[in-house]
């Protein structure tokens, strides 16, 4: 370490805030350079004039105040054990009223829809409107004929009801039946 150290790093290294690779560039530059170590000492000086100064110029609480602090700690519970609508009343503040709302809501929202499963809607099955499409396009009278069943209902590996007749309506059409 080839600067001098600075105010912050005298400051960071009284109070162990340095990592332990910097906190050791530190102590060995404090242990070769005289001029950073003589402002180290003065700062050390300083923070114990500090609190030398703090605790000297510490008051004590006047006379009967702790003893009226305990006093009134020992009444305390007594107090809220009488007053259930004081203690219902402290319930009701913002910090603890708005998210028990909160909670209540969702909690009441998705009780709910679990709950209620309501009637079964009805399923209409795609093939349903791929036929409804074939009758439809067999009615136009300048259709370019061929086959309008779609090829996923013409596939053998759908062996539906809508299927069959997908297909029985398209063979009597090409064998010219109605």
């Amino acid at each position: 370490m080839n600067e001098h150290l600075n105010h912050d790093d005298f400051i960071d290294y009284l109070h162990g805030e340095c990592a332990p690779g910097r906190d050791a560039a530190i102590l060995a530059h404090l242990n070769g350079c005289d001029a950073c170590t003589a402002a180290y000492d003065a700062e050390a000086r300083l923070g114990e004039l500090l609190r030398a100064h703090a605790k000297h110029t510490e008051r004590e609480l006047p006379y009967g105040m702790s003893a009226s602090i305990w006093e009134r700690i020992e009444r305390e519970p007594t107090a809220r054990r009488a007053g259930w609508a004081a203690a219902f009343a402290n319930l009701l503040r913002p910090a603890v009223a708005v998210p028990a709302i909160a909670a209540l809501a969702v909690a009441a929202y998705f009780g709910a829809t679990t709950l209620y499963h309501g009637p079964a809607r009805p399923s209409i099955e795609a093939a349903f409107y791929l036929n409804d499409h074939a009758a439809l396009t067999r009615t136009v009278p300048f259709s370019e004929g061929g086959s309008v069943v779609p090829s996923t209902l013409a596939s053998d590996n759908i062996g539906t009801d809508q299927q069959a007749i997908a297909l029985t309506g398209s063979t009597s059409e090409s064998n010219g039946s109605p």
